[in-house]
C-alpha cells in the first residue's frame, strides 16, 4: 500500500512539475509578445509626434515644372517633322502654363488647367495644330498629356 501512496505522490509531483513547465514557457512568450507590443507602442507614439510636429511646420508643395505629352491625331507628321512639332508645342504649352510656376498644389485648382490649353491652334513650320488635353496629372510636376490634330487645308500630313 505505501508502494501505491508513493507512486500517486510521485505522479503527483511530476505532473505539477511538467505543469510549472508549460506554465513558465506560456508565461515567458506572453512577457516577450508584452513587451514587443510596447516597443511597438513607444514606436507609433514617437512616428505621431513626428508627424503631428510636420504637420505644425508643414511644408507647402509648390509646382516646379510643366510637362506636356504631345501625341497626334489622325494623320501623323514624318519622324523628323513630329520632332519638331513636338518641341515646338511643348515649349508654346509651358509658356501657356507658366504662371503655374512657384503655385502651392493645394490652392490650383486642376479643372482650369485644360481650359487654358483646349482649342488652340498652333503653328509650326507652316502647319497648324489644334490641341486637345486629355489628363492632367498635378504633383509638384504639371503633366499635361495632349492631343495634336493637323488642320486640314494647311499642308498637313
Amino acid at each position: 500500500m505505501m508502494r501505491y501512496v508513493a507512486i500517486l505522490l510521485l505522479g503527483f509531483l511530476l505532473g505539477a512539475g511538467l505543469t510549472n513547465l508549460y506554465l513558465a514557457r506560456q508565461q515567458e512568450q506572453l512577457h516577450l509578445a508584452r513587451a514587443e507590443l510596447e516597443q511597438r507602442l513607444a514606436t507609433a507614439s514617437e512616428e505621431l509626434a513626428q508627424l503631428k510636429e510636420s504637420q505644425a511646420r508643414q511644408s507647402y508643395q509648390v509646382i516646379t515644372a510643366i510637362e506636356p505629352v504631345i501625341t497626334f491625331s489622325g494623320d501623323k507628321p514624318p519622324a523628323v517633322e513630329g520632332r519638331a512639332a513636338i518641341q515646338t508645342i511643348t515649349r508654346t504649352v509651358q509658356e501657356i502654363l507658366s504662371p503655374l510656376m512657384g503655385q502651392e498644389v493645394r490652392r490650383l485648382n486642376p479643372a482650369l488647367i485644360p481650359g487654358m490649353i483646349d482649342g488652340r491652334t498652333i503653328k509650326v513650320n507652316g502647319r497648324q495644330f489644334q490641341l486637345r488635353v486629355t489628363l492632367v496629372l498635378v504633383s509638384d510636376r504639371v503633366i499635361v498629356h495632349l492631343q495634336a490634330r493637323g488642320l486640314p487645308g494647311n499642308g498637313a500630313f
